[in-house]
């Protein structure tokens, strides 16, 4: 049709869908690549530090009781600090990987360090209820020196022996919340980033080949070989 004032409605429609699909796209982006934005960046960071500096804690409190009450270590004190400094070392390596995954935008890397910080979790809580059923025994074997003595010896200062299982068990609930919480947080990252994949990969498929009005509104096919 030599009247290409015909398509003009066409050309008018099509340029308005364009506009509608744009800012569709732009909606999507805001929500599943919120992982890129600066705020989310600085609270990620602020998380991951935080999960260090209690796990560093619970190391130094432990180291204290050793230093400062040297003549009270028992079985117990020993085996908690022992525990403490592997959690530590362990979080470094979790925390460290998580970083670089989180940098690279390494999908199976972040995955991967989720499924850690959830098994932590469990390691925590496991943990927590042992240093309470722990608590309960020794108290039940206090009264009975002679078995006691090997095992709990603080003697008549066992208010020691009080606040350092009460900061354990305390700092221990705050490890598992907190692993947990970091856990979540970088599913939900996980999961933008496999959805940000997934929906520019369909988005490459379906403009492979697309029907439009050039500018001289006529109308015709365009197709694209994207690699």
């Amino acid at each position: 049709m030599s009247d290409k004032s015909y398509f003009l409605p066409f050309y008018d429609v099509y340029k308005d869908n364009i506009e509608k699909r744009r800012l569709i796209i732009n909606k999507l982006n805001l929500n599943i690549e919120e992982y890129k934005t600066t705020r989310t960046k600085v609270f990620m960071y602020t998380l991951w530090s935080s999960v260090l500096f209690i796990f560093f804690i619970e190391v130094l409190i432990n180291l204290l009781f050793v230093i400062y009450i040297p003549s009270y270590i028992n079985i117990v004190s020993r085996l908690i600090f022992f525990l403490s400094v592997c959690d530590f070392i362990i979080i470094v390596i979790i925390v460290t990987k998580g970083i670089y995954g989180y940098y690279k935008v390494n999908y199976s890397v972040l995955q991967k360090n989720a499924n850690f910080f959830f098994y932590l979790t469990i390691w925590s809580f496991l943990k927590l209820l042992l240093y309470v059923i722990l608590t309960i025994l020794l108290f039940v074997l206090i009264q009975n020196e002679k078995t006691n003595h090997p095992l709990y010896y603080y003697g008549s200062r066992k208010v020691y022996y009080n606040y350092f299982m009460e900061i354990v068990i305390t700092v221990n609930i705050v490890k598992a919340v907190l692993t947990l919480f970091t856990g979540q947080k970088i599913q939900y990252i996980c999961s933008c980033i496999k959805t940000s994949i997934i929906l520019k990969n369909k988005m490459l498929k379906n403009f492979k080949k697309q029907s439009f009005l050039f500018d001289d509104y006529t109308y015709g096919t365009f197709t694209t070989n994207i690699i």
